[in-house]
This record gives structure tokens, sequence and C-alpha cells, in this order.
């Protein structure tokens, strides 16, 4: 069975998912963390860069769902996306909060 393409599309969605947890914790903690828009991003950029990550992982998943592209292995896909940046965030906690 050939692998469809729209499952990279799923892992796009649990990567988004991933990404927007930390600065979205971080922000909410009142926290200086990195964010794409600097090293020392504020708390309120990475509140909005969090919340940027989950709506747009909603509307990717939105139109997957709408288009009817989803099968058996799109919520393996995603989650495949998701714990691989936590895992990534979880190894490199250290190099982002030390810069």
């Amino acid at each position: 069975m050939a692998v469809q393409l729209f499952l990279i599309w799923y892992f796009v969605i649990g990567f988004l998912l991933g990404n927007g947890v930390p600065h979205f914790a971080f922000g909410a903690a009142g926290k200086v963390f990195r964010s794409p828009f600097g090293q020392r991003s504020s708390p309120r950029t990475n509140v909005l860069w969090g919340l940027a990550n989950f709506l747009l992982a909603t509307a990717v998943a939105a139109a997957l769902v709408v288009l009817s592209l989803y099968s058996g292995y799109a919520l393996v896909a995603l989650f495949a996306g998701f714990w691989l940046t936590m895992l990534m965030f979880g190894t490199g906690i250290k190099r982002f909060l030390n810069e």
C-alpha cells in the first residue's frame, strides 16, 4: 500500500501543535523565551506565536477534514509529528534557555 501524501500534512499538524506548547507555556508563565522573532522574545510574543501555531494546526486539520483527506494512519502521523517535536524540545531545552 502506497503512503498517501496527505499524511505529511498530519505530521505537520502534530509539529505545529508540539511547537506551540513551549512558546505558549513560557509566555503564559511570563518568561522570556526564544522565538523566530528573536533570541529573547517577550512573553507576549511567545503567547502569540504559540497561539498562531495552534490556529494554523486547526486550520490545516479543518481543511483536510473538509476535503475528506484522512485515513486510519492520519492519527499516527499526527502523533509522530507531535512527539518528535516534544522530544526535540525536551532534549534540547537547556540549549534554548542558555542562549
